[in-house]
C-alpha cells in the first residue's frame, strides 16, 4: 500500500467519524456550518484517535502513517481536530491540515508539512481570491457563494508565489496580521485589500457578507494599488499616490508624473524615480506639504511605486514573448517540407507514435486537425470520454506539445466565470485543452457560446474612479476556439455532445499489452536514443503549425453530399462533416492551388478547393464508429457496455442453447466477463435501463438485481453517407444529392 492509499484511508476513516459524531457537527453548526456538502465536497472529517484500533496489527499501514507523521509515539497527532486534506492539481493528498473546534483550545491549527494551498485547483484559475484566517471562515464564505476562498497557514513566501504564478490580480485579506504577506503581495502589483469580517454576525444576518463585500466606501476595504490607462493609483494608509507615465517598455530613465494627495491637499510633480536626488527632493517636499516627520515612510512608498512599476514591465515583456515569433530561413525550410508532403497524413501518425502513443491512428488524426483547425473561422471540437488510465490525457497532451505554445491554453480546472476575465482577443482562435472536464462542468455554457457563436459576453457593475457612480460595463471575449476536453464521466451534457466530435480510447487487451511494451521500451539504450529525437518532430510541427496562413476554403462538390437526416441533432453533425473536410484541406493549403475569383474591379478574392482526397480522409476518419459516436443519443462508454453485453449474452446462448432475450443477468455476470470497474459497471448499467436497452427483472433490498435485455439492434449511420467511390461517381455525373 503507498502512501496516497495511506492518506486516502485515513481522511475516509476521519469522514466517516465526523458524519457519526453529533456534537462535533453540532458545534459546526454553531459555526454557521450547515450544509453536508461542504464538509463532503472537501472530504473534511474528525479525529476521535482511533485509527491504532482500526489498523490493528496492519505493520505496513503503522509504518507510513509514522513515516508520514501522522502517528507519533503511537498517537495520532490529529485527535480531537477537525481534518482537512489538501490536493495538488492531480487531486493527490500532499498535506492534512488539523484544526481544533473546541473554543478553549490553546493550539488551533497544525499540519503535517508546509506543502500545498487549501481550494487551490478552483483558486488558480481565479483572478481574485479571499484569504482567511482558519479554516471555519473559509467554509462559511464557501457555503455563502464565494468559492473563490481560502485560509492560510504554513510559509507566507508560499502563498505570493501561487498569486504571481497563477496570474491572480487580487487578493482580499478578511483579518488583521500578515502585514509582511500583505506588503509582498501589493509590491508585486497585486491589488490587495482588507476587509475585516466578524464571522459570528453570519449567525443572525444572511444579507451580512453580501453587504460587506459590496462596500465600497469602507475605507479598510479600498484596493491598496489600482492600475489606470497609463499608470497607477496608490491607496496608502497615510497618503495616496497617482503615477502616471510610459511603462510600456524598458530605459535607463523612468520619468513619472506623480501625484500625492489626501482628502485635503495635493502635491504634483515631474521626477525620474531612477534618479536618487529627484527622489530627495520629492520627499522633502511631500514632508513639508502634507506635515510627515517620518522621511521613511515616504522613501519606503516611492521604493515600493518603483517595484510595481517593474513588475509591470516583466508582465508586458512576458505578454510579448507570447506573440508569434518570426521563423529562419533554416525553421521554414522544415515546416514546408512537412506540409508539402504528399502523405502528411501518415507522417502525422508516425510522428505522434514516436512521441509515444501507439495505435489509435483515427483518434490521433482527428484531434491534430482539431488542433490545427483553431485557425478557421469555424474549427472543430472534440471530447475524449473513456475510463481512468486509458491514455487519454497522454493523446491530448502529445497534441498540446505540436501546438505553438502562443496559441494554446492548457486548463485544468476552469470555474465558471473564469472565461468571461481573459482579454478581448487572449482565446481568438486559440486551441484550449480541458485536462478533466469534471474540473470545468460549471464553465459549459459559456464554452457552449465561444464555439457556437464565438464569442461570449457578460454585464457588471463598477464604480467610476471619477464620479463615484456605479455603472454597468459589458465585457466581451471574442473567439473562435478549437475545444478538446477528457472526461471520465459517459454523461456528458447533450448540449455539449453535439457539438463535439466524441473519440473513446482503445480499451482492449491488445491494446494494453501493446502500451506496456511501449513503456519498457523507454528503459531501454533504443528507448533514450528515441526520445532524443523527439524534440526536433515536436519543433516541426510547431514551426509547420505557425506556417499556415488563412485562407478561403470552398468545397466544390458539398451540394453532391448526403448525411443521415432521422434525426434533428443531424443538422449540427452535418455541419461537422464540412468543417472537417475544409480543415484537411486547409492542412494540405501547400499542395493547393491558389485560385482567384473577381468580385469586382477593386475586390479579388483568393481561395483553394477541397479534392476528393480530402473527402476520402474524412470518410475513413469517421468509418470507425467516431461518427456513431458523434450521432448515437447513448453515451459511449454505455454503448461500449452494451456491446460487451450482447457479446456475452451471445456466447451463453450458444453455449447453453437458450435464446438472447430470455437470459437473466446481473451485473457481477458481466463485471467478471469484462475488464471493468464495480463503479463503472454501476453507473453504466443505470444508463443503459435508462435508455431501456436493458430492463430490471427481479430487484429487492439486499439481493442482486437481475436484468434482461430489451433491445438487440445495432446503429447503422453509414450506409446514408457517401463513400469516396459513389463521391467520385456523382462529380462525374453532377447528380444533386437531393434526387437520390
Amino acid at each position: 500500500m503507498n502512501i496516497q492509499d495511506v492518506f486516502s484511508r485515513y481522511i475516509e476513516i476521519n469522514n466517516n467519524n465526523l458524519r457519526e459524531n453529533t456534537k462535533i457537527i453540532s458545534i459546526l453548526k454553531k459555526n454557521c456550518i450547515f450544509e453536508d456538502l461542504i464538509t463532503n465536497n472537501f472530504n473534511i472529517g474528525f479525529s476521535s484517535g482511533n485509527i491504532i484500533e482500526i489498523i490493528g496489527d496492519n505493520e505496513d499501514i503503522r509504518q507510513k502513517l509514522s513515516e508520514s507523521g501522522i502517528i507519533k509515539n503511537d498517537k495520532d497527532i490529529f485527535t480531537n481536530f477537525l481534518t482537512i486534506p489538501i490536493y495538488d492539481e492531480n487531486k493527490a493528498i500532499i498535506n492534512i491540515i488539523g484544526y481544533n473546534i473546541f473554543p478553549q483550545s490553546k493550539n488551533k491549527m497544525i499540519f503535517l508539512n508546509e506543502k500545498g494551498i487549501f481550494n487551490q485547483n478552483f483558486l488558480k484559475n481565479n483572478r481574485e481570491i479571499i484569504i482567511t484566517e482558519n479554516p471555519i471562515d473559509t467554509l462559511i464564505l464557501i457555503q455563502n457563494n464565494y468559492p473563490n476562498s481560502t485560509f492560510i497557514y504554513g510559509d507566507d513566501k508560499k502563498f505570493l508565489n501561487f498569486v504571481t504564478e497563477n496570474k491572480i490580480i487580487k487578493t482580499i485579506f478578511t483579518f488583521e496580521g500578515k502585514a509582511n504577506l500583505f506588503y509582498e503581495l501589493t509590491k508585486n502589483g497585486i491589488s490587495t485589500k482588507r476587509v475585516l469580517i466578524e464571522f459570528d454576525k453570519t449567525k443572525e444576518d444572511k444579507a451580512y457578507l453580501s453587504e460587506i463585500f459590496k462596500s465600497n466606501d469602507n475605507e479598510n476595504s479600498k484596493d491598496i494599488i489600482k492600475e489606470i490607462e497609463n499608470g497607477f493609483i496608490f491607496n496608502f494608509p497615510h497618503l495616496n499616490y497617482r503615477v502616471i507615465g510610459n511603462f510600456s517598455e524598458y530605459s535607463l530613465n523612468l520619468k513619472v508624473n506623480i501625484k500625492a494627495y489626501t482628502q485635503n491637499d495635493v502635491f504634483v510633480d515631474n521626477i525620474d524615480l531612477y534618479k536618487n536626488r529627484d527622489r530627495q527632493n520629492y520627499t522633502f517636499n511631500v514632508m513639508e506639504k502634507f506635515g510627515f516627520r517620518d522621511q521613511l515612510q515616504i522613501e519606503t512608498d516611492l521604493n515600493q511605486i518603483i517595484e510595481v512599476i517593474e513588475k509591470h514591465k516583466d508582465k508586458k515583456e512576458n505578454d510579448k514573448k507570447k506573440t508569434k515569433p518570426e521563423l529562419t530561413e533554416y525553421q521554414q525550410d522544415i515546416g514546408i517540407n512537412f506540409l508539402k508532403n504528399p502523405n502528411i497524413i501518415d507522417e502525422i501518425e508516425k510522428d505522434i507514435t514516436d512521441l509515444g502513443y501507439v495505435r489509435e491512428k483515427k483518434n490521433k488524426i482527428l484531434l491534430y486537425l482539431v488542433m490545427t483547425s483553431r485557425l478557421l473561422e469555424s474549427p472543430l471540437h472534440s471530447i475524449i470520454i473513456s475510463r481512468s488510465g486509458a491514455g487519454k490525457s497522454q493523446l491530448a497532451d502529445i497534441i498540446e506539445n505540436l501546438c505553438p505554445p502562443e496559441e494554446l491554453q492548457s486548463i485544468s480546472d476552469l470555474s465558471a466565470q473564469a472565461l468571461y476575465y481573459y482579454g478581448i482577443d487572449d482565446l481568438k482562435n486559440k486551441f484550449i485543452v480541458i485536462g478533466e472536464k469534471e474540473g470545468s462542468e460549471g464553465a459549459d455554457y459559456p464554452l457552449r457560446e465561444l464555439i457556437s457563436k464565438k464569442s461570449i459576453s457578460k454585464a457588471i457593475p463598477l464604480k467610476d474612479n471619477i464620479t463615484g457612480q456605479i455603472r454597468t460595463v459589458n465585457i466581451k471575449v471574442n473567439g473562435p476556439i478549437a475545444l478538446v476536453e477528457t472526461t471520465t464521466n459517459g454523461e456528458v451534457n447533450a448540449e455539449n455532445l453535439n457539438r463535439c466530435f466524441v473519440i473513446g480510447i482503445d480499451e482492449t487487451e491488445e491494446q494494453t499489452k501493446l502500451i506496456h511494451q511501449n513503456q519498457r521500451k523507454k528503459y531501454t539504450l533504443e528507448g533514450y536514443l528515441a526520445k532524443k529525437t523527439q524534440n526536433k518532430i515536436i519543433e516541426k510541427h510547431i514551426y509547420a503549425q505557425r506556417l499556415l496562413k488563412k485562407v478561403n476554403i470552398f468545397n466544390p462538390y458539398a451540394q453532391l453530399l448526403t448525411f443521415p437526416s432521422s434525426k434533428l441533432k443531424t443538422r449540427r453533425d452535418n455541419e461537422k462533416l464540412l468543417r472537417l473536410i475544409n480543415v484537411i484541406c486547409f492542412l494540405h493549403q501547400y499542395q493547393r492551388k491558389v485560385k482567384k475569383h473577381k468580385l469586382n474591379d477593386n475586390d479579388v478574392i483568393e481561395y483553394i478547393e477541397c479534392s476528393i482526397d480530402d473527402y476520402k480522409i474524412a470518410y475513413e476518419l469517421l468509418s470507425d464508429g467516431i461518427l456513431d459516436n458523434t450521432l448515437d443519443d447513448l453515451p459511449r462508454p454505455a454503448r461500449e457496455l452494451l456491446e460487451i453485453i450482447k457479446r456475452y449474452l451471445k456466447e451463453k446462448s450458444e453455449k447453453d442453447n437458450i435464446p438472447v432475450e430470455k437470459i437473466i443477468f446481473e451485473r457481477k455476470d458481466i463485471r467478471d466477463y469484462s475488464s471493468w470497474s464495480f463503479a463503472q459497471i454501476r453507473n453504466n448499467f443505470r444508463i443503459l435501463k435508462d435508455y431501456e436497452h436493458i430492463q430490471l427483472v427481479k430487484g429487492k433490498n439486499g439481493l442482486a438485481h437481475q436484468y434482461k435485455l430489451s433491445n438487440y439492434n445495432d446503429i447503422e449511420f453509414l450506409n446514408t453517407i457517401l463513400t469516396p467511390e459513389e463521391l467520385e461517381k456523382r462529380i462525374k455525373e453532377k447528380q444533386p444529392a437531393w434526387t437520390s
